[in-house]
């Protein structure tokens, strides 16, 4: 999806846990995709303590290109799939996603982290 004509636009904020259990292989893959103009990857780090994403686990927030269709969360839990699309809703996961931007390293440091951990891995 990434390397289609018209490819998809990915805002990802993942928790340095993730990096930590990822081997050499996909952290380069990792930072190679980070490094397209087309995805904007932030780690959180754990210094950052308690933040959403661990209290209210993992989600997808979906946009579409067209205004006619409202923006839907995905969330995978141990109960099964579940979409929300009920705009109230909705904006609590963009104030959730919104908080973890605001933990989250840079783009340029969390490169940093993950080229640290490749040497490391």
């Amino acid at each position: 999806m990434l390397t289609e004509d018209d490819p998809v636009r990915i805002w990802a904020v993942l928790d340095e846990a993730a990096l930590r259990r990822a081997d050499r292989e996909q952290l380069a893959h990792l930072a190679e995709m980070a490094r397209t103009a087309r995805v904007t990857l932030k780690m959180i780090p754990f210094s950052a303590g308690l933040h959403a994403g661990v209290t209210g686990g993992s989600f997808t927030i979906l946009q579409f290109p067209d205004e006619a269709d409202q923006d839907a969360v995905y969330v995978d839990t141990f109960a099964g799939e579940l979409f929300v699309e009920e705009p109230e809703e909705v904006g609590r996961f963009h104030t959730a996603f919104r908080h973890l931007v605001g933990a989250a390293l840079s783009p340029v440091d969390t490169l940093s982290l993950i080229a640290n951990e490749a040497t490391s891995a």
